[in-house]
């Protein structure tokens, strides 16, 4: 049997969001290409590849994406070239292609994203390898924004807290979460792929105390955390804002990324008319990341 392959040129930049879009178009696997395995690329340039299963609508398909990977720049993401194209490969070859584009990569002083296929040893004391199988869903350690907010994670967590994780994606905040010492995570999302891609790789990891369910952003959710994560595109941060002061914990903390550096004033102003205020920031080229904490007025 052949698989259809759906392939998108375009920015490092755009890797995740377009990677997003492929899942919710029904793609079953993501294979990313950069400057990294892929010579003939440029600096700055990614193909990102979608696998769809053979009775796809091949036109509809690719109208649909190519339409949502130029929509992007509204955004305010640099798409590049942007150029959607297809082919084919035989059901051997793509169970196999993508895994030798995934590694173990070390994200933070102790963090190390290990896909599921590989030994891993740690190299030093303390370090926590957090298993993942990259094929099903995006925030897999290699984007700014992931790398972000588990820096952040690592140096806001202490340990015993209740954390949510909106738009989880793959797991990775929430497992990373648990394994830094969270009491509880509840991890949300609005795409049932990635909610079902985060349960089989919540247990690949011998974590606990991990709930996932299929939410947009925090509607329905009245839980209370001490630590709220979302890394998500500004456009969908920016209604999140609203949403916090009824989950998060006066002296609570919000770490947020997938912030690019040109939608920064609309995130302030959306965290300031919310009573939540910037702690610290980080930068990796152009996305920020976001140690924010919530003062309540009451």
């Amino acid at each position: 049997m052949e698989w259809l392959m759906i392939t998108a040129d375009a920015t490092t930049e755009a890797v995740e969001p377009i990677s997003n879009l492929m899942l919710e178009a029904g793609a079953e696997g993501i294979q990313v290409a950069d400057t990294d395995t892929d010579q003939t690329l440029a600096v700055g340039q990614a193909k990102i590849t979608g696998y769809f299963p053979p009775d796809v609508a091949l036109a509809e398909r690719l109208a649909e994406i190519q339409q949502r990977v130029s929509g992007l720049t509204q955004f305010g993401i640099n798409i590049g070239q942007g150029k959607v194209s297809s082919d084919t490969v035989a059901d051997a070859s793509w169970a196999h292609t993508w895994e030798q584009y995934y590694h173990a990569n070390r994200v933070t002083r102790y963090l190390t994203v290990v896909p599921r296929w590989e030994k891993y040893v740690p190299e030093q004391e303390g370090e926590i390898p957090l298993i993942l199988d990259p094929g099903q869903a995006f925030g897999t350690g290699t984007h700014p924004t992931t790398r972000l907010t588990l820096g952040l994670l690592e140096t806001v967590l202490r340990g015993g807290e209740d954390v949510i994780d909106v738009g989880t994606g793959s797991g990775v905040l929430a497992i990373a979460a648990m394994q830094l010492g969270a009491r509880h995570v509840l991890a949300t999302d609005i795409d049932d792929v990635a909610v079902a891609s985060a349960q089989k790789n919540i247990a690949l990891n011998p974590v606990s105390n991990i709930d996932v369910i299929a939410s947009d952003l925090l509607n329905g959710v009245e839980a209370q955390a001490d630590l709220v994560l979302a890394n998500m595109l500004p456009v969908v941060l920016v209604p999140l804002m609203d949403q916090i002061p009824s989950v998060l914990r006066p002296g609570g903390h919000l770490l947020l990324s997938g912030i690019i550096t040109e939608q920064e004033q609309n995130i302030l102003r959306a965290l300031a008319k919310n009573g939540l205020q910037v702690v610290e920031r980080r930068q990796e080229g152009d996305w920020l990341g976001l140690d924010v904490m919530y003062r309540s007025e009451d």
